[in-house]
């Protein structure tokens, strides 16, 4: 086997932890069966997030689906082939939303694509986290805050290294690719909520 296919295997594995889910029982809570039965930081802090040690949990599960996308793409850097952090970016995201622990069921992706972000290049994941916390922070609504970022990831990949000021070399294609993948597939993922936001009846925190 080779270490390309050990960092898949790794990758989708480890985005397939359903933090979310793990946390919420701390609770009692099923959080499949709570909510949106959404596993992710949304629907854990809207259904456990009621008194301080609820809230904690809700951003434990947002700060450990986004560490799973950083370690993973770290994890890439380690093994030294230039296509190896794109390669644990991608599957750990796709273990993320089909979670091989949850049958092929899993989140929207949005913390742990934010977290490949970040692991691939800290001010490339500055750039795509600060508008999330911006639109979450003006509408209260994290369909709002992913459906933005992710958005505008793809553009940010395909100008990155175009930008004299920011001192950064461009992203080779597969990167772009990767980065409009995850849109794409949070934009999927979004679509009940997208459904909710033309409607006006899209939950808020």
């Amino acid at each position: 086997m080779t270490k390309e296919a050990l960092l898949v295997i790794f990758a989708y594995l480890f985005g397939s932890v359903p933090t979310g889910l793990l946390l919420a029982r701390l609770r009692g809570i099923d959080i499949r069966k709570a909510g949106s039965g959404n596993i992710g930081f949304s629907n854990v802090m809207r259904v456990v997030g009621k008194d301080r040690n609820g809230k904690i949990l809700g951003l434990l599960t947002l700060a450990g689906d986004m560490g799973k996308g950083f370690l993973a793409v770290r994890a890439g850097f380690l093994f030294g082939a230039p296509l190896d952090p794109f390669l644990a970016g991608l599957f750990v995201f796709l273990g993320h939303i089909f979670s091989f622990w949850l049958r092929g069921k899993g989140g929207k992706g949005v913390a742990t694509g934010l977290g490949v972000a970040l692991g691939m290049d800290p001010v490339f994941g500055l750039l795509v986290c600060i508008p999330w916390l911006l639109l979450f922070l003006a509408s209260r609504t994290a369909s709002v805050a992913s459906l933005g970022s992710f958005a505008l990831m793809p553009l940010v990949a395909v100008f990155w290294g175009r930008l004299p000021a920011l001192g950064r070399p461009p992203l080779p294609a597969e990167g772009t690719f990767l980065f409009l993948i995850m849109a794409i597939l949070v934009f999927i993922r979004h679509r009940e909520n997208i459904t909710r936001l033309i409607s006006k009846n899209e939950n808020k925190l």
